[in-house]
């Protein structure tokens, strides 16, 4: 059985990347409670930009990207 999940497009600080796409969320749930759940270490951004910090350039758009939890600096939410 699948759990209903909302996508919530986010900006994302990763290491030398900035990374905005698709963040999945447990249906009614806030973002916050997806990237502070400890029972998994990565969780899925789909339709993403990847962009290089230091030059500014866009270096891949992946459909898919699982994020490593402890290797996020930063997420804010985009409208």
């Amino acid at each position: 059985m699948q759990t209903p999940k909302e996508k919530v497009r986010c900006v994302l600080a990763v290491g030398p990347w900035r990374i905005e796409g698709d963040v999945h969320v447990v249906a009614g749930s806030r973002l916050t409670d997806t990237l502070n759940a400890k029972a998994q270490g990565f969780f899925a951004v789909t339709d993403a930009v990847v962009t290089d910090l230091v030059t500014n350039e866009p270096i891949a758009t992946p459909g898919y990207i699982a994020i490593n939890r402890s290797k996020v600096s930063a997420v804010f939410p985009v409208e």
